[in-house]
């Protein structure tokens, strides 16, 4: 019997402090230059107070949380198995803003490892809550993944 399991948590050993230099790349890199995150003076006029990060842009770093330093990859190992493709998203709820200065952690455990049509093929699917400091979800969602087994 593998070590994989549905509950099983995947080890997600650092937390990233998103400051106003990361606010301008990301949103650079990925064209979210709407005026609540990209215009100081505008954002003080919202519910926010400040600039808030894209909630794409959110999944995008609770998503390099898990898989900082191979963490998935590690855990998939341990039981013979190595990632073939990134299957899709479901389920996304940003529930907080992100703000300058939040620090996110991401909190993540195995749903499901089970076998395709294809015997050579298994869908491995991981759900992923992510917090900032204050202890407050900022997202959740879930992700499937097709792994293989190595030989």
């Amino acid at each position: 019997m593998g070590k994989i399991t549905a509950g099983s948590k995947i080890s997600c050993r650092v937390c990233r402090t998103l400051d106003v230099g990361d606010f301008s790349i990301l949103h650079q890199l990925t064209w979210f230059n709407m005026a609540v995150h990209s215009n100081s003076e505008y954002a003080k006029g919202t519910w926010f107070k400040e600039r808030s990060l894209a909630g794409p842009i959110i999944f995008a770093v609770a998503d390099g949380l898990v898989h900082h330093a191979d963490n998935i990859a590690e855990l998939l190992a341990q039981d013979g198995y190595e990632i073939y493709a990134y299957i899709g998203v479901d389920n996304v709820k940003i529930t907080s803003p992100v703000l300058s200065g939040d620090t996110l952690k991401a909190d993540a455990e195995v749903v499901d490892l089970r076998p395709t049509k294809n015997p050579e093929r298994f869908l491995f699917i991981y759900k992923n809550k992510t917090y900032n400091q204050r202890d407050q979800q900022v997202i959740e969602y879930q992700t499937t993944m097709m792994v293989t087994k190595k030989d």
